[in-house]
């Protein structure tokens, strides 16, 4: 099969609502809804449509519902996602979750993973394999991605590795490793982070080289870090948005704008101004894919930093 695609996703399609709260809910208390929405997200979908509207050829993996709206599915192949690989799943319900959003960029999730929770039982999707030249593991079962992993491994594919939120749930050191091992790139924010160094046994996130070839750490407003074997590391500036809005997304917003960088040929010091740019965007407006920028526009933000 012919490689066409720069980037195959392999990841979550998920409705989001999102929920503003005016403090994060606690134990035995009840907190007012704000404001609330539903908006199309998931890291799959996230990273999927933005980076193809950012001009990379991008193929997308995932199994949602019979109910998974077809506007939806419109949306992305519009954008120029190949959809091949988006199955829906007779019998099930399309993968949702309730993001309770409070000031300050405070977040707490509920997701309801529908068919991806057992995604490792149904067959795998290949064409976001066989197609693309980067295979990006996002969220997602472990025993599901080592699959895919394997797979990639054996087309001589490059895999990155990024088990986002889930790493604090559905992984243990078992389940992590055999993956990390077939790994060149390694992404996470800083907790994510400090779970794949415990898992990993390893003390510092320059130590993951060991394993990949690069570590991107987002930091919030703190930036990022890359680290890589050739040059060390790097640390990348915030670029501030006009406002914030809604903090979900941003870090996908941020994995696609590394890549739109990384297809373009670009180091990773500028790969990682580039995503820091495009998630500026995204914060600026309620929902994950409601402020998606071109190409032009996040290039001309990302020039406002040295290095660019």
């Amino acid at each position: 099969m012919a490689v066409k695609n720069f980037l195959g996703v392999f990841g979550h399609v998920v409705l989001d609502h999102i929920l503003a709260v005016p403090r994060l809910p606690v134990l035995d208390r009840t907190v007012r809804v704000l404001a609330r929405d539903t908006y199309y997200g998931g890291t799959g979908g996230n990273i999927a449509r933005i980076a193809a509207r950012l001009g990379v050829p991008t193929a997308l993996a995932s199994f949602v519902g019979e109910d998974f709206p077809e506007e939806y599915r419109q949306a992305l192949a519009r954008d120029g996602v190949d959809v091949t690989d988006l199955r829906a799943i007779r019998g099930a319900s399309t993968p949702s979750a309730w993001v309770f959003t409070a000031p300050g960029g405070k977040q707490t999730t509920v997701i309801d993973q529908g068919p991806m929770w057992d995604a490792h039982t149904r067959r795998l999707p290949t064409h976001a394999v066989h197609t693309a030249q980067v295979v990006h593991l996002a969220t997602g079962r472990p025993r599901y991605h080592l699959r895919v992993a394997r797979l990639a491994a054996k087309l001589g594919k490059t895999i990155a590795l990024d088990p986002s939120q889930e790493i604090t749930y559905a992984y243990t050191r078992e389940s992590f490793l055999p993956l990390l091992r077939l790994a060149r790139l390694f992404f996470g924010n800083e907790t994510e982070t400090r779970i794949a160094l415990k898992f990993a046994r390893l003390r510092q996130p320059k130590d993951l080289l060991r394993y990949v070839e690069q570590v991107i750490m987002t930091r919030g407003r703190k930036g990022s870090v890359v680290i890589t074997r050739e040059d060390g590391a790097h640390r990348i500036p915030r670029v501030p948005p006009r406002r914030i809005a809604d903090v979900t997304g941003a870090g996908d917003a941020y994995r696609a704008g590394y890549y739109a960088g990384m297809s373009r040929g670009y180091e990773p010091r500028r790969c990682a101004l580039l995503g820091s740019a495009v998630a500026s965007f995204i914060l600026e407006r309620p929902g994950t894919q409601s402020a998606i920028p071109t190409w032009e526009d996040a290039v001309a933000r990302a020039r406002k930093f040295d290095g660019f």
